[in-house]
């Protein structure tokens, strides 16, 4: 397996470069995403063996193919073994995994413009500034588009409206679910830590959905999808947030400046959103601290990368 390369966010969500289109989904059920890997049901076009068999055993046993099942087990209908790549049935659609592009069956001619949506997370509490990659990684959204829609109408139809924290926010189901569970962790965490309370006192705008590009692309932001829920404290007090604004006024050196000059939520409350799934801005090297996004194949395929270093 090609080692995946760090991911450069040109602005607020890990979206990357290239928006891929796709169908509208069907109704979806309100599934708890719990980690857990869905039956599976193969089917293989006549490669003819033993090829077709170390094939399938070979992509079946991908790390990332793991992670992806574990992440979204209860929204995958099978898996099969199509043109000798294998195949995520979603929404009465067809995702190819093509070594971890992720792409929509009527989208494979894109291949060569997009990169492994999986990459490089830090799973511990960084130390020191996340160094920048050589280049930009291109990812395309396929995924969300089958799953949740294209269209407003259509992504709608898989949002709605819940509190969090005492914050009204729309978002995406899976999400709101997700949050449930974050906030009463939250909750047990601010008994025993000041810190964490304070954070939740503290959180003055929570916004999710909003329709639109990442800054500087033509992609859609993980906010189309309310899939990223932003938390904006009352005062940054003093301190750095988001890389483009930092690079307004420090060109160079805006990657550079220390952790200890950045905004940053207590490490408890990082914690219990990474637990239920979600990433949190401030680990990527171009940082956007307020910014945490529900992406919980991307925290599996790291511990499975840990885990097999052990």
């Amino acid at each position: 397996m090609q080692p995946t390369p760090r991911l450069w966010l040109p602005g607020l969500v890990a979206c990357g470069f290239i928006g891929v289109a796709a169908q509208g989904p069907g109704d979806r059920p309100e599934a708890a995403m719990a980690y857990e890997a869905p039956s599976v049901e193969a089917s293989s076009e006549a490669m003819g063996p033993p090829y077709a068999d170390a094939r399938e055993a070979e992509l079946r046993g991908d790390v990332r193919v793991t992670a992806f099942q574990r992440a979204y087990g209860a929204l995958i209908d099978s898996t099969s073994i199509q043109r000798n790549d294998l195949v995520f049935h979603l929404a009465d659609h067809a995702i190819y995994f093509q070594d971890g592009r992720m792409l929509a069956e009527e989208r494979l001619d894109r291949r060569d413009r997009c990169d492994s949506i999986f990459y490089h997370y830090p799973l511990d509490m960084p130390t020191e500034p996340e160094p920048l990659p050589d280049e930009p990684v291109r990812l395309c959204t396929d995924v969300q588009e089958v799953l949740w829609g294209r269209t407003e109408t259509q992504i709608r139809r898989n949002a709605r409206s819940a509190t969090f924290i005492g914050r009204r926010i729309f978002v995406n189901d899976v999400v709101a679910d997700a949050l449930v569970d974050v906030e009463r962790d939250l909750r047990d965490a601010a008994s025993r830590e000041p810190a964490v309370a304070a954070w939740i006192d503290d959180v003055h705008v929570a916004y999710s959905f909003i329709d639109r590009g990442i800054a500087g692309t033509r992609t859609r932001s993980q906010h189309s999808w309310g899939l990223a829920v932003d938390f904006v404290p009352a005062s940054y007090e003093g301190r750095q947030v988001y890389w483009r604004w930092t690079r307004a006024w420090n060109r160079s050196g805006w990657h550079q400046v220390p952790l200890e000059d950045r905004w940053s939520p207590p490490a408890g409350v990082i914690e219990i959103f990474e637990h239920h799934g979600f990433l949190w801005g401030g680990k990527w090297a171009h940082y956007d601290t307020v910014h945490f996004e529900y992406r919980p194949e991307i925290l599996e395929y790291n511990r499975l990368l840990a885990a097999a270093e052990q």
